[in-house]
């Protein structure tokens, strides 16, 4: 499809304008244009280089590979580049970016974008939409449609706890309390099966006995065991082994009943960082070490939906754009070893690729008033997702669809010559008019080229993506954090093992989760409450933000913080008091921090480095490569939420 006179128009006069900045930079702006056009500056670029405004050695070699027939994806490969820099050297060929082999990154942005439409006309004109639907109430196929959304939404929360309530902007529930579980008779059953079992359980007195006893034992000997230690919970980083008679009384009463435990999260950037932009970000950034990270205390029952929002607010984004949990490519290798069970633990462990975007984004609800405030509402629990496309029942509806026997022309080679041929691509056989399609021609840039027709279900794991629209390995969000990771046993002594977690699907399985599963299914009740009970299953796991600058965080739990009481980073007295912060407030505290805060839009790692190195050298009218003074960089930094210098270590986020 051609560009449209319509959008041809539009090009020429954003190409006009940064002519036209060529008076005051020889070079011309790109920034200056396209904050003019309220545009992204990679988006400008793509604009002159469709009206043959700008060009660079770059560019004229990127766009001269295409023309010989390479993918997006082979031509970063070849020179080592992202699938974001090749893209965005290349000319539109439409307004949005319609290509007949269009990358994963340019699917992304599709998606955003559209997100991105519908988000500013809710929040902008949600009384006219009001009033529209009012009107349309005799248009039958609307009303059927929003008839169908509110059902489904209404059958997700069957099911539900009478003590559970929510409303539009309000994912926690109700908080368990001590006096509630006394007066459920809960406690009384619990001793009931410890004793059928003939588990002792210590007596309150009996319990602070044994805790005096190691503390003589350890004031006179100087030494315990680590069983000892653990016990006694008075060794330096004390978290989630943290005696509670002791925290209770430096609170000065009984601590809360919920949340029960508390873990550290470790949340790092791969920011890729070279080593002149690491040298910028030491000497101006606030960066101590290789990247920029933070260190969090949460509950384990917080959900990674409400997890998503925790590290907008810590790192300092805004919400603007689409997000993901992943695991890593070898974790999913592991867990996951065919189609067929990867459409198993789709409702899972795994979210649907068919997952419904209004059910995705049920709650980015902002409209007004103070962004942080609306944040903190995410994230003070206890909280539960309420997106009804992550139940079990709702995804395993949405992928009946699918047939394993659906045919592929999957390419095979190696961009290098003497390696083994690997699976490089895949197209389906038939089009969707069912007509058969001719397989892919061979390509002279691949070695041991070859071509065969595969079956959905025999389809290599890697290549699963590229079937479908959206990721197939994103993380359900409705899991929590306790149910997702495992936290490393980190404590005074190395003699515990660090990793506890099930190795693979059949293991989780064998826990008896097939059970839970299949009640479940024949029940036909899909609520947030009754989904299958997961086991923790991996010790890492990631987090992508905004697919253009491609934030990723690499996200790690621990038991204790051992490492950061030994480093000075904090002491445990602001540890404990930190836990007893989390615990009371059932929010997250920032422990630690490693750097400065993030911008939206600023251009991934190398656009923030340079970001920092511009406000911190640039002289008085001086301006940056993109023409913008030290005052414009900082207006327009502060416009998207950041600010220099606001430490908020040991604060709730």
């Amino acid at each position: 499809m051609s560009i449209s006179e319509k959008d041809r128009a539009f090009m020429n006069e954003v190409a006009a304008y940064f002519r036209s900045s060529k008076e005051t930079m020889p070079e011309g702006s790109i920034r200056d244009t396209a904050i003019k056009f309220n545009l992204t500056r990679t988006k400008v670029q793509k604009i002159l280089i469709t009206t043959g405004d700008y060009r660079t050695e770059q560019t004229v070699t990127i766009q001269e590979m295409r023309n010989r027939g390479l993918s997006v994806k082979e031509i970063a490969e070849e020179l080592g580049l992202s699938q974001a820099t090749v893209s965005s050297s290349l000319p539109y060929t439409d307004l949005f970016h319609g290509t007949a082999e269009p990358s994963d990154h340019a699917r992304a942005v599709r998606d955003y974008r559209a997100y991105e439409k519908m988000q500013k006309t809710r929040q902008v004109q949600t009384k006219q939409d009001e009033r529209k639907e009012r009107k349309m109430d005799n248009n039958t196929e609307h009303k059927m449609k929003k008839d169908m959304m509110r059902s489904k939404a209404d059958d997700w929360r069957k099911g539900l706890d009478s003590k559970l309530s929510f409303t539009a902007t309000d994912s926690r529930r109700t908080r368990m309390t001590c006096e509630m579980i006394e007066q459920s008779g809960l406690i009384e059953q619990g001793m009931a099966i410890a004793d059928a079992c003939g588990i002792e359980l210590p007596e309150g007195d009996d319990y602070q006995e044994e805790i005096n006893k190691l503390r003589a034992k350890l004031e006179s000997t100087g030494s315990l065991t680590p069983d000892e230690m653990l016990t006694l919970g008075e060794f330096p980083g004390a978290l989630y082994d943290r005696n509670p008679l002791d925290l209770a009384e430096l609170y000065g009463e009984d601590l809360p009943y919920e949340p029960r435990e508390m873990i550290r999260l470790h949340l790092e950037l791969i920011a890729g960082f070279t080593a002149d932009e690491k040298e910028i970000m030491h000497k101006y950034g606030k960066m101590d070490g290789d990247t920029i990270s933070r260190d969090i205390l949460v509950s384990d029952d917080l959900p990674l939906y409400a997890l998503h929002y925790v590290i907008q607010r810590a790192f300092g984004w805004q919400n603007s754009h689409l997000h993901r949990f992943y695991l890593s490519d070898e974790r999913v290798g592991k867990f996951t070893e065919s189609v067929e069970q990867w459409m198993g633990q789709v409702g899972v462990i795994y979210r649907s690729p068919f997952m419904d975007q209004y059910a995705e984004f049920w709650a980015d609800d902002y409209e007004r008033g103070s962004f942080k405030n609306w944040l903190r509402t995410k994230y003070t629990g206890p909280c539960v997702s309420q997106c009804w496309d992550e139940g079990l029942i709702g995804a395993r509806e949405s992928m009946k669809g699918i047939s394993l026997d659906t045919e592929f022309y999957v390419e095979y080679g190696n961009y290098r010559e003497g390696c083994d041929a690997l699976p490089l691509f895949c197209h389906p056989v038939y089009g969707r008019n069912g007509k058969k399609l001719d397989p892919p021609k061979e390509k002279s840039h691949v070695y041991n080229f070859r071509v065969e027709i595969v079956k959905l279900r025999d389809l290599p794991l890697n290549l699963l993506n590229r079937t479908f629209e959206r990721g197939v390995f994103d993380i359900l969000e409705r899991l929590t954090i306790g149910q997702v990771l495992v936290p490393h046993n980190m404590h005074c002594s190395d003699d515990f093992p660090k990793h506890e977690y099930v190795s693979t699907y059949q293991e989780m399985l064998d826990d008896g989760m097939d059970d839970e599963i299949d009640e479940i299914l024949e029940s036909g009740i899909d609520s947030p409450l009754k989904q299958p009970f997961v086991y923790s299953f991996t010790d890492e796991l990631f987090y992508q933000y905004d697919f253009g600058d491609n934030w990723k965080i690499r996200i790690t739990a621990s038991r204790n913080c051992t490492d950061l009481v030994k480093s000075g980073k904090i002491t445990q007295d602001m540890l404990d008091k930190s836990n007893i912060k989390a615990r009371v407030t059932y929010r997250p505290v920032l422990l630690a921090r490693d750097g400065e805060m993030l911008i939206d839009d600023v251009g991934g790692a190398g656009g923030m480095a340079e970001f920092i190195r511009s406000i911190n050298t640039l002289g008085r009218g001086e301006r940056d490569g993109n023409g913008m003074t030290k005052t414009e960089l900082k207006e327009w930094a502060k416009g998207l939420g950041w600010h220099k210098g606001n430490s908020t270590d040991f604060n709730l986020i």
